[in-house]
């Protein structure tokens, strides 16, 4: 079966939307899960030392990796948009629009 270019924009828009999602939720997690390890390393000091530490490398490993994928996300949502604007299936210039970036960034402040 195959796609006309407003069927495969929509479903690249949804299915990259719902992969940027699943990283930011991964990245969340892992993190969370770094803090409760560190936390317990700290405050369990009957645990090997040896152990809880190659953990924690382990576990910054896992934050750094989903890190660099949100990275490399973000650019393949910028190539996408940018052959989408070649082909003509987007009149957006930008993703998300420059207004709203401003407007979370102030926020943020």
């Amino acid at each position: 079966m195959s796609l006309n270019i407003s069927a495969a924009t929509a479903r690249l828009v949804r299915e990259m939307n719902a992969a940027e999602d699943t990283i930011a939720g991964a990245l969340v997690a892992t993190a969370g899960l770094l803090h409760t390890a560190a936390s317990a390393s700290r405050d369990v000091t009957d645990a090997p030392v040896v152990k809880t530490q190659a953990t924690l490398l382990h576990l910054n490993k896992m934050v750094a990796s989903l890190i660099e994928a949100r990275g490399e996300a973000l650019r393949v949502h910028g190539q996408l948009l940018d052959i989408g604007r070649e082909m003509g299936a987007t009149e957006t210039p930008y993703c998300p629009p420059v207004a709203a970036i401003d407007t979370a960034q102030q926020k943020a402040a």
